[in-house]
């Protein structure tokens, strides 16, 4: 089986202790909690890797963690932290939200988050963490027509070729909306693996990704970090109703 069918996929959005951010749980949790998580994967002795070092077969006890929006805010703690430990991430874009704030969020009354800009990407980059898709307008890609979607893909990509001097190579759906066909149209467009949320399948373009939160003890983390909640996630993500990945 492909290596990267059964390595764990943290995702996370924010990390902050802003108490008035609480709107957006359970996708921010505090700096404390991001510390657990991270000595939780010390503790279990993974290491941390980019989806471009997937094929790197020296890699062992791996895994992946992923940062859905790029949330400005993440340099000033997360990846700080991150650097310290020696550990990598991959951060995932909408495009055409580069510098500004997370409209899909602040139309539904939620809080405002400053995003990160180009300069921020490619410091990213510079700091060897890896820089993802996460569409161009943040939308449900599961709606959107053939025609429409290859746009969201194509621009999505074009935007971070420019800034970053070549593809990107993964990509997270927004919302965890899963197209129809993902494999055939996120091929076409130079992106090789993708994530979901929820999956009825596991694949290359429908992996399966855990959430952490605030209440997740250092036990509950390191099992969301192992094949038991894997084959946990296989024999119950199939049986939601569509509507978790469309």
């Amino acid at each position: 089986m492909d290596k990267m069918l059964t390595t764990p996929i943290a995702m996370l959005h924010h990390v902050s202790n802003r108490s008035d951010w609480g709107d957006l749980r359970p996708f921010v949790i505090q700096e404390a909690t991001f510390m657990r998580f991270c000595d939780a994967i010390e503790n279990t002795g993974r290491q941390t890797q980019t989806f471009r070092e997937a094929s790197d077969t020296s890699v062992g006890k791996n895994m992946i963690i992923t940062f859905d929006d790029c949330g400005k805010h993440l340099l000033d703690f997360a990846v700080p932290e991150l650097i310290r430990r020696q550990m990598k991430a991959v951060f995932f874009m909408p495009t055409a939200h580069l510098g500004i704030t997370n409209s899909w969020d602040t139309v539904e009354g939620r809080s405002t988050v400053d995003l990160m800009d180009a300069s921020d990407l490619k410091e990213l980059q510079r700091l060897g963490m890896e820089i993802g898709g996460h569409s161009h307008h943040h939308v449900h890609l599961g709606r959107l027509s053939p025609e429409a979607l290859r746009v969201e893909l194509a621009t999505c990509q074009s935007t971070l070729t420019e800034i970053l001097g070549e593809s990107a190579k993964s990509f997270a759906y927004p919302f965890g909306s899963i197209p129809t066909d993902a494999t055939s149209a996120f091929s076409e467009h130079g992106f090789e693996f993708a994530c979901a949320i929820f999956s009825p399948v596991q694949a290359a373009h429908q992996l399966r990704r855990f959430i952490i939160h605030d209440e997740d003890s250092a036990l509950a983390m390191r099992l969301k970090m192992t094949n038991v909640y894997a084959w946990y996630r296989a024999l119950t993500d199939h049986r939601k109703p569509a509507a978790a990945w469309t």
